[in-house]
């Protein structure tokens, strides 16, 4: 709608005469006037058009125009409309009072003023295009930064791109190395080939390892502005990641807890990408215990929120270090790609929580997690929606 578009103003009384009379007052404001006989028309009207102003008569037979601003208000959809009474009978303080406790902007008693009714009537009619206007510049305002937003992330993976594919060289180099000595020890066996063929393919599968956990990091972060979650229950969800964690645990001697994860409750989440949220800490816990320690996945809950801890009892983290943790490509290990920490960080915020990190060195580090709770549909739209629909003439 641009600012001449005319708007659509409804106009519901079950006396014709009275409705040719408003169309005669109103006819010069240039707008779409739009009449009703009835409630049941005026519905109708309601469900297949925009309606920026309804005019309407406060004694009609089946239901009476209190009856019916009670139904639009109670549907999400009409609750902005501005509603203006109008009654030949009803002209107490209590009948006005009763009709702005039903919605109303406006009480009018006849006679009608014209030049008065015309004023009233322009007045909001102003306020409905520049209410449109501003809903469409906050529109567009959303869009640009949605835009901008999307235009940060991939040229953010463009440089991640960049660091991974310098990154996958060293595996890549390590096992074609390994392949060689393969290739060798098939051609001229020696005494010692079982040896030196098993520690070759045991390194290879290490790299291996090493490659693809580069490419999942990777291929999660492209695809985390696009994920979509669905109600789970947490506490169940972390249990089964839990259990192959252990395997990862138990050759270093450590650990592995579990507290509080049996009353989590439902959480919206995208389960692949979480796990390898929390997965990312827990590889981390286990490299700072590398001869043994406690490893505990704490779990509290709130109406509004979870969180889920990772605590260790490793070597720590230096105090200077923690502000730059999450940031991208930033790594404190000779092997590290700075991208497990930066991905944690980002698959938390697209599930609408946050992550924080708290260390003391030769004490242990914990990494908390919060995650807000599903937020159900309100009950006053269904009701006011199932009104609406159940209404005569009700879609």
């Amino acid at each position: 709608m641009d600012a001449y578009e005319p708007v659509n103003i409804l106009m519901v009384d079950d006396q014709p005469d009275k409705l040719l009379s408003y169309e005669i007052i109103l006819r010069e404001l240039g707008e779409n006037l739009i009449m009703a006989g009835s409630a049941r028309e005026a519905l109708e009207h309601l469900l297949h058009t925009d309606i920026a102003l309804i005019l309407l008569d406060v004694k009609m037979p089946e239901i009476d125009g209190f009856e019916l601003a009670t139904l639009i208000r109670q549907h999400p959809r009409y609750q902005q409309i501005a509603i203006i009474f109008i009654s030949a009978i009803h002209h107490t303080y209590l009948d006005q009072l009763k009709g702005y406790e039903h919605g109303a902007v406006d009480y009018v008693t006849v006679p009608i003023i014209p030049e008065l009714l015309r004023a009233k009537v322009r007045v909001f009619v102003e306020l409905y295009r520049k209410t449109i206007a501003l809903r469409r510049e906050m529109a567009e305002r959303q869009r640009l930064e949605r835009e901008a937003q999307r235009t940060q992330h991939f040229a953010l993976l463009g440089r991640l791109a960049a660091g991974v594919s310098h990154e996958i060289r060293n595996p890549l180099s390590a096992i074609f190395l390994h392949v060689d000595v393969l290739e060798e020890e098939l051609r001229q066996p020696s005494p010692e080939s079982a040896a030196e063929l098993l520690q070759a393919l045991t390194e290879i599968k290490t790299q291996l390892a090493r490659l693809d956990d580069l490419l999942q990091d990777y291929l999660s972060l492209a695809r985390v502005a696009t994920i979509e979650r669905t109600p789970q229950d947490l506490g169940v969800a972390v249990q089964a990641w839990a259990q192959e964690w252990q395997l990862l645990a138990i050759p270093q001697e450590v650990r592995l807890r579990l507290e509080g994860m049996e009353h989590l409750g439902t959480v919206p989440l995208h389960a692949s990408t979480l796990r390898r949220a929390l997965l990312n800490p827990v590889q981390n816990a286990l490299d700072a215990m590398p001869y043994g320690g406690t490893l505990t996945l704490r779990g509290e809950g709130t109406a509004t929120q979870v969180q889920l801890q990772v605590h260790d009892t490793g070597s720590g983290i230096p105090a200077e270090q923690l502000p730059h943790l999450f940031e991208p490509l930033y790594t404190t290990k000779p092997e590290g790609t700075g991208l497990g920490l930066y991905l944690i960080q980002e698959i938390v915020v697209a599930h609408g929580g946050k992550v924080m990190v708290e260390s003391v060195v030769e004490q242990g580090t914990t990494f908390t997690l919060t995650l807000p709770r599903t937020v159900e549909r309100s009950t006053s739209e269904d009701r006011g929606a199932s009104a609406l629909a159940d209404a005569p003439g009700g879609k």
